[in-house]
């Protein structure tokens, strides 16, 4: 019982540590793992790099799977690119095993100390981030010792020693990591235990190897839960990541068993402890299994196509979001960005048309115009709900606070900028109804301001996405041109009516239309006041 409760807590503290570390590492990272991974091009060695560095960043390969599915489910990254970074992503994972070779336990105290010291007494969220990273690496290397601590007396009781000696099967080796691996979720995690036998000398590199066989095959069951409910695209992307660890897995596993005496032979030879064994193996291993099947990534590209066929109707409402990407706010915060401006688009696309319905009587504009109204009200509850499951992760800065906090008002006014189109788009009926013809002079008026408008709300737009406070201020100065015009043009079409240049129902459509675009030009100036109200 005793032995339990040492393991366990050890393996509880090595999984905190794991987790704390990560996520400090995202914290400190913060903008710079979004830039990270916008870099991504369609070259596969830019996504192996790309791949290897954020998944040693975030100590987490599931992570970094998940986040691909994510990016692939919302067509931001190739099917290529992801088998890239998913092959980068089995190097990067590697990291942690490396790190407990170095056998940094004596040092446990020291860090956790320090990052206990650096997250109370941080004056800014990176020094604060920077002591959870060192925090975690030290409660890691702490439960690494009591694990330790807890494993050493097993070597005396035979249940233990029979135990260990059917793992000297490669295929019962293999199958014990995978099922372990697909328990936990977390390949790391084996890798840290079958380290930690190693350290006490309970397990050989020769039982061990295969357990990081079956552990590669283990940690794409994460991503395939990932992907239940995405697009094919998405699934396709799981399955490359299942696909390419089988199939390196099962290529090593038969060289390891035809030439199993002169690998082990080696690493004894080279490499004194079986930490060191476990983790050089187990980076050895990923290394080779890249280069091996990276000529063939097309080739698996093509199967994955074939084994997931058919194609995605895709979402008329949303693109951008997936839940998956919340547990890197940084990237998240970014695809509800590209969302905002795709709402945006949609809006920017009604103006037009609701122009053209109104100044030359487009008829065909008005079921548009009211099926992208539906669309735009979809998205920003889409949207809204999205920001306020973000605003709940705990690695958000205060600048990204901010951030969603002023696209939580932006989106508000996009929708509304919506609403005020589709109540001049409603306008339309009363002309068809009672045959309303505007005077020439009314005609001009009403383009001009809807010129106005257009042109206020792309620049606040622009000027939001850039943080530009000059191209806001360009924003303030054509929306107060828009009020000069909505009473300019009211106090004209007053005298019209006073002159009888204008019957009266025309002159009720005509002060309900400049009425509504206004309006639509004072949420545009609203939109550009979030980039200078700090």
């Amino acid at each position: 019982m005793e032995i339990a409760m040492q393991v366990i807590g050890g393996l509880g503290l090595f999984l905190y540590g794991m987790t704390l570390m990560g996520d400090g590492l995202q914290k400190a990272a913060g903008r710079k793992l979004k830039a990270i991974v916008g870099a991504l091009t369609k070259s596969t060695i830019r996504g192996i790099i790309v791949g290897a560095f954020v998944t040693a960043m975030i100590q987490s390969s599931a992570a970094t799977t998940i986040m691909v599915v994510g990016f692939v489910n919302a067509d931001i990254m190739t099917l290529t690119q992801a088998l890239g970074v998913i092959m980068g992503a089995n190097i990067g994972t590697t990291m942690t095993g490396i790190l407990i070779a170095l056998n940094l336990n004596q040092y446990a105290p020291l860090l956790i100390g320090i990052g206990t010291l650096l997250v109370l007494a941080g004056k800014n969220k990176t020094v604060k981030a920077t002591g959870e990273a060192i925090l975690g690496f030290g409660i890691l290397f702490f439960g690494m010792m009591t694990m330790e601590g807890g494993l050493a007396p097993l070597g005396d009781t035979p249940f233990f020693v029979n135990a260990i000696a059917t793992l000297q099967s490669p295929i019962i080796g293999m199958l014990v990591g995978f099922v372990a691996t697909a328990m936990v979720q977390s390949s790391s995690v084996i890798v840290g235990i079958v380290q930690a036998l190693g350290m006490q000398n309970l397990i050989t590199i020769g039982a061990a190897f295969p357990i990081l066989l079956g552990s590669n095959i283990g940690s794409t069951i994460t991503a395939a839960i990932s992907s239940m409910g995405a697009h094919r695209t998405a699934k396709r992307a799981a399955f490359l990541h299942f696909i390419f660890n089988v199939i390196g897995s099962m290529i090593f596993l038969i060289l390891f068993v035809i030439f199993k005496e002169p690998f082990v032979n080696f690493m004894e030879s080279n490499f004194s402890s079986l930490p060191s064994q476990i983790a050089i193996s187990h980076l050895g291993f990923n290394l080779i299994n890249t280069m091996l099947l990276y000529p063939f990534t097309k080739q698996l590209v093509a199967l994955a196509e074939k084994v997931i066929p058919g194609s995605d109707n895709g979402d008329e409402f949303t693109v951008y979001l997936d839940e998956r990407m919340l547990k890197t706010p940084s990237i998240a915060l970014g695809q509800a960005m590209q969302e905002t401006l795709r709402m945006g688009d949609f809006v920017k696309e009604s103006q037009q048309e609701v122009k053209d319905l109104i100044i030359n009587s487009k008829a065909k504009n008005y079921e548009s115009i009211m099926e992208r109204e539906k669309v735009i009200n979809s998205m920003q509850r889409s949207i809204t709900n999205y920001l306020v499951a973000l605003s709940r992760e705990s690695l958000l800065n205060d600048t990204e606070h901010k951030e969603i906090d002023d696209l939580l008002y932006m989106i508000n006014d996009i929708e509304r900028v919506g609403d005020h189109i589709k109540n001049i788009c409603e306008l339309y009926e009363d002309i068809e109804r009672d045959e309303i013809i505007f005077s020439q002079d009314g005609l001009e008026e009403l383009g001009h301001m809807f010129d106005a408008c257009e042109n206020v709300f792309k620049t606040a737009i622009e000027a939001f996405v850039e943080r530009d406070e000059d191209l806001a201020q360009k924003a303030f100065e054509i929306e107060d041109s828009v009020d000069q015009m909505e009473e300019t043009y009211r106090q004209n079409h007053i005298r019209r009516l006073a002159n009888k240049y204008v019957d009266a129902a025309p002159g009720i459509v005509f002060l309900d239309c400049i009425s509504n675009l206004e309006r639509i030009s004072d949420h545009s100036n609203n939109i550009a006041s979030y980039v200078v109200s700090k």
